[in-house]
């Protein structure tokens, strides 16, 4: 039975030029590092400091395993780019979410953070 997944997943690699193992590498790698970033991001917003390099890195991890198959794939079918956006829609905003609705009950359970010199950008 796994052998005729591979086979088929194999299939499906040649014809649309997307590797499986790369795909599976990124998707995995993507999670602890998006999360990572988001609690350097929880961190930067409770010290009051500018928070912008973290959501760009925050969006780049999120978006990688989905990036690498819409830019290295060929003749990819039309459904799967609605699909793509729909999943990376829902993700972002499920993420968003939680992200604020925690920074939210941080900031009210914590003592105000000493002043710093820089601005700060929220989300």
């Amino acid at each position: 039975m796994l052998t005729h997944l591979w086979e088929h997943v194999h299939t499906l690699s040649v014809r649309y030029g997307v590797d499986p193992v790369v795909f599976g590498v990124l998707y995995i790698a993507h999670h602890p590092l998006f999360w990572g970033t988001m609690a350097w991001l929880a961190a930067r917003v409770r010290q009051r400091r500018r928070v912008v390099l973290q959501i760009v890195l925050g969006v780049f991890f999120w978006v990688m395993p989905y990036a690498y198959i819409l830019l290295f794939s060929r003749h990819l079918p039309v459904w799967v780019y609605p699909i793509v956006g729909v999943v990376l829609v829902i993700g972002g905003r499920h993420a968003i979410g939680e992200i604020r609705k925690n920074l939210a009950r941080r900031v009210a359970s914590k003592t105000p953070a000493p002043a710093s010199d820089e601005p700060a950008i929220f989300l």
